[in-house]
């Protein structure tokens, strides 16, 4: 089965490039993106990939909550496909710490007759950075708080297109039949799982990156909710337990790809 993303975007043209690149590598082969009132030039940043038709842009000027009616109209589109999809965030980077691919990973996973696999966060913080600097997500960002952080137990979903029902009722979790599971075959009904587990998927969720880039963040509003985020919500993000390089076994092969000298 192919892969592709779902995702909803609003003013993150700085860091679509990269994004695209890394998902590209890790074996996704098309990108449908909902565009939200996007005011950032978003368009040259896509055009290469527009033009050869790797990234389907639909525009979405839907006011909040907006994710949910966007994951459902694709739904509606593309039900019945031969593949699966993963509905991530635009800071959210999805890969397999044990394969070169994510298909790899789907394929030692007893996932036949599943509909869809929860994926667990792996949350970064600032890593006590203030501003916004040059250079690479995956690259700035290399401290975590510890395995146990309680938000890591959060999942989202890749789906079979073939098996999906419809969304469910938070932009985690679908309905699909023959139900959601885990890496470890625990069943997911939710949000979160029962524990977190990383060893053959996980998503690296840059929650607020610098200071800087999370009050920009706050500024530009939300797409699941009509309430904005609170300030107070960095801090919790900022335990720096870990450094988690595990990640950066793609960023030689990401600069290269997105233009920037390797160094």
């Amino acid at each position: 089965m192919s892969l592709a993303i779902c995702a909803i975007f609003r003013n993150e043209a700085a860091y679509l490039r990269e994004w695209v690149e890394f998902h590209r590598m890790v074996g996704f082969e098309r990108f449908h993106l909902y565009q939200n009132r996007s005011g950032d030039g978003w368009q040259p940043v896509l055009r290469p990939y527009l033009d050869s038709g790797l990234v389907e842009v639909t525009d979405w000027p839907m006011e909040s909550p907006c994710q949910l009616p966007a994951y459902q109209d694709f739904i509606n589109r593309h039900k019945g496909e031969n593949r699966w999809v993963a509905f991530i965030d635009c800071d959210e980077f999805l890969f397999s710490p044990s394969f070169a691919t994510v298909g790899e990973a789907l394929a030692g996973l007893p996932a036949e007759n599943w509909g869809a696999i929860g994926v667990n966060w792996m949350c970064f913080g600032a890593s006590g950075q203030e501003r916004q600097t040059e250079g690479l997500v995956i690259e700035r960002f290399t401290l975590r708080p510890g395995d146990g952080f309680e938000p890591n137990r959060h999942i989202k979903s890749l789906v079979r297109m073939d098996r999906v029902e419809s969304v469910g009722p938070n932009p985690h979790h679908f309905r699909a039949s023959g139900g959601a599971f885990n890496e470890l075959s625990e069943p997911v009904d939710g949000p979160l799982s029962l524990r977190a587990s990383h060893n053959l998927l996980r998503i690296n969720h840059y929650v607020t990156k610098s200071r800087e880039e999370y009050l920009q963040r706050i500024a530009r509003g939300r797409s699941d909710l009509p309430a904005r985020r609170d300030g107070a919500e960095f801090d919790a993000y900022q335990s720096a337990e870990v450094g988690d390089g595990a990640i950066l076994r793609f960023l030689s092969r990401l600069k290269l790809r997105t233009g920037i000298p390797p160094g």
